[in-house]
């Protein structure tokens, strides 16, 4: 799905940077848009929806996630668009609708496997409460049919390749993903979504399970509970449970205006909409780049949580993940094409620019071609399925190894340059020769899926 995505937006904007934001930053909107309807559905008035809406802006995790192009805002969107549609659905059920479910969950699989997890928790959610009743209509099923048939392709093609994405998503838990407790998971979860939206999802999440008014909607507050059980479990990113969370706040959004409504009181609101919209202000350099990054250092070391935000080991002390990956790549594509470009015609026809992972071979592919450079070769996830490229490492530029693994498959190793950025990643850029095998035969040894 995010190829697809990927190859929409670049034939309408080209391969620019504002182009490849453009679907995520119309994914975050539309998921605002999506919330203030949620509202709406649950009862909600006015200020509810408007509430609900303004929760999504000031969460922190919603502008991080629209900010940079990825499967993730979409998925949110996706998410929440279900939401919408079920709600609709056991308003006024209709086979059009379960059909345009069905089809929403075959697109939602093919964009992220979260969808499996809802699902799961949407159907554990039935079981327990008064809407199992919905499982005796013969159109949920038909509904699940149809999504599981405009899966099935993929699943035939990891059948086919040994499964690669389990094999990703178990090797991120166990080597990439940061080990968190429950309060720490707890703890990103609160700063991530502004920790002053907390009153709105937490009674959010009990009025659907416990109000009178609510029994209809009542196995969507389960769901919300179930989906984060299943997570927290797993070891997952926080950001995974991200999705369910519009629901949750326009949820709490209704509460809001009820009890405002209920004791004719106003302060309920002016309190609520006030300190999450100024602490989400404070928040927010935090998650979009809004400052000069010299600038966001001294904000962040002020306001002392990014690092409480961390998403994988390893990460620097100087910026959050999702900054590092905005830096270094012009640089780092042509620090290679200095190394490359100096090499003899010959050596230059036959070598083989070697990434340690997806970053530095991305940034060879888009930025390489005007110094000439040939795309990439990587080991890391779908890379390592394109394969050597009919290189046979008689010479290779290895970009973001250290020489001690390159001197497993090579007699000579030569560091040829190293370049260093305060804000992103380090990358060491050798050459190789004298390979000790063929590249094809090595190939399965730089097999990395994380």
């Amino acid at each position: 799905m995010v190829a697809l995505l990927t190859l929409i937006s670049t034939s309408i904007f080209g391969e620019t940077m504002a182009g490849l934001r453009f679907l995520s930053g119309l994914a975050g909107a539309v998921i605002v848009l999506l919330s203030a309807q949620i509202a709406k559905l649950l009862g909600g008035g006015k200020f509810s929806q408007a509430l609900a809406a303004l929760s999504i802006c000031f969460a922190p995790a919603f502008p991080a996630l629209s900010s940079f192009f990825s499967m993730n805002p979409v998925d949110i969107m996706l998410c929440t668009l279900f939401i919408v549609l079920f709600l609709k659905v056991v308003e006024y059920p209709s086979p059009i609708k379960w059909i345009v479910l069905g089809v929403l969950l075959g697109i939602r699989l093919l964009n992220k496997y979260t969808f499996l997890v809802l699902g799961f928790s949407l159907l554990v959610s039935l079981l327990i409460t008064k809407q199992r009743s919905l499982l005796r209509s013969p159109w949920i099923y038909i509904s699940g049919i149809i999504g599981l048939l405009m899966f099935l392709p993929h699943i035939l093609w990891q059948i086919r390749y040994d499964w690669p994405t389990l094999e990703f998503m178990h090797n991120g838990m166990e080597h990439k993903n940061l080990h968190l407790s429950l309060v720490g998971f707890f703890t990103q979860l609160l700063i991530g979504l502004n920790p002053f939206t907390m009153p709105l999802w937490l009674s959010g999440v009990l009025y659907l399970i416990f109000s009178k008014e609510m029994k209809k909607y009542q196995f969507l507050g389960w769901t919300a509970v179930v989906f984060l059980i299943v997570y927290l479990i797993q070891n997952s990113k926080v950001y995974y449970v991200v999705p369910i969370f519009p629901l949750l706040l326009s949820s709490g959004a209704v509460v809001i205006e009820k009890f405002s409504q209920k004791h004719m009181i106003q302060w309920p609101k002016y309190a609520v909409v006030s300190t999450m919209i100024i602490s989400g202000a404070l928040l927010m350099p935090l998650a979009t780049p809004l400052l000069p990054v010299e600038q966001f250092v001294r904000y962040s070391k002020t306001l002392g949580l990014w690092n409480l935000i961390r998403l994988e080991k390893g990460e620097g002390d100087t910026l959050p993940l999702h900054f590092v990956y905005r830096f270094g790549w012009e640089e780092l594509s042509d620090s290679i094409s200095k190394v490359y470009n100096a090499l003899p015609q010959r050596e230059k026809e036959r070598c083989a620019i070697l990434a340690s992972w997806y970053g530095p071979a991305g940034a060879v592919d888009h930025f390489g071609s005007q110094h000439g450079l040939p795309n990439a070769i990587c080991g890391r996830n779908s890379y390592w399925m394109w394969g050597t490229r009919n290189y046979s490492g008689e010479v290779v530029h290895a970009v973001g190894f250290n020489a001690s693994y390159l001197g497993k498959f090579f007699d000579s190793v030569e560091q040829v340059a190293y370049l260093k950025n305060q804000y992103a990643y380090d990358a060491a850029i050798f050459l190789c020769k004298k390979p000790k095998s063929s590249l094809g035969e090595m190939w399965p040894h730089f097999k990395s899926f994380i």
